[in-house]
């Protein structure tokens, strides 16, 4: 193993490399998996895709104004105070 350390970081990510492409090799993505991956990806995407497109081409509609004084409606539905 070299001393330098750099020498040494370079050393173990080749070895990295190395063990991650023996992995893949012996240990293949099926097409089957690759499949259902895009397809989530793809679903999640177009969601994504809906909302900023409803967010980004909705009117913005002001609140009503508020009405200033009594409101008539205030009571309805509840006994008089006697």
């Amino acid at each position: 193993m070299p001393r330098e350390p750099k020498q040494a970081e370079a050393a173990l990510q080749k070895l990295g490399q190395r063990v991650r492409a023996g992995w893949a090799k012996k240990h293949p993505i099926s097409e089957r998996s690759l499949a259902t991956v895009r397809t989530t990806v793809r679903e999640v995407w177009e969601q994504q895709e809906k909302e900023r497109r409803t967010k980004l081409f909705t009117p913005k509609i002001p609140p009503p104004p508020k009405k200033k004084g009594k409101d008539k409606d205030k009571g309805r539905g509840q006994e008089p105070e006697i």
